[in-house]
């Protein structure tokens, strides 16, 4: 199973990510589009932005050149951009980043993360990467859990009982984050 990497949540991190979450839903909502996460998802986007800085964090601690980020001022058209674009030897490699929300993401108590089937299958390329953070109820708290080839998550069982059909990944075929240099 993979070690989790705790991101410090300092206040600039809050401030960064609730205003590029209060951006992407109002922006939204102004040119007509609904949002995925039904309530209009102010949170939910908070805690995605939280899972994609803590992404950033990462990358410019440990030394990986970021070509592309998924943060910007205007949200008024989809961008398919929308996601990391970061250099590895030499090649310019795609990462999604996926962010749960757990009771206690530090201790890594689940055993199973979620894809959204939908948002999979409207992708037209499979080669890049996902990388799965997560927060927990209180937005105190920010981990990165590990990674995966996008290309392997359609060999996953897809749950249909739940809102959205989505691929179940088992947390322990996560590969940790330390091994993402390795790429």
């Amino acid at each position: 199973m993979p070690e989790p990497v705790s991101i410090p949540v300092t206040d600039k991190f809050i401030q960064d990510a609730a205003y590029y979450a209060g951006k992407t839903v109002f922006a939204s909502f102004s040119n007509g589009m609904k949002s995925r996460f039904g309530n209009g998802g102010l949170v939910k986007h908070m805690q995605g932005k939280m899972g994609e800085l803590a992404f950033f964090r990462f990358c410019l601690d440990n030394g990986i050149p970021v070509k592309h980020v998924p943060f910007r001022d205007d949200y008024s058209t989809l961008d398919e951009q929308d996601d990391f674009i970061i250099i590895l030897k030499s090649r310019q490699i795609p990462v999604e980043v996926k962010t749960a929300t757990l009771k206690d993401p530090i201790s890594m108590k689940t055993p199973n993360l979620f894809y959204n089937k939908n948002q999979y299958d409207q992708k037209e390329d499979y080669n890049y990467i996902v990388v799965f953070a997560a927060t927990n109820f209180e937005l105190t708290q920010v981990v990165l859990i590990g990674w995966i080839h996008a290309k392997k998550i359609a060999n996953y069982t897809v749950r249909r009982d739940i809102k959205s059909p989505a691929y179940v990944i088992p947390v322990k075929d996560l590969k940790p984050m330390s091994d993402f240099l390795k790429f």
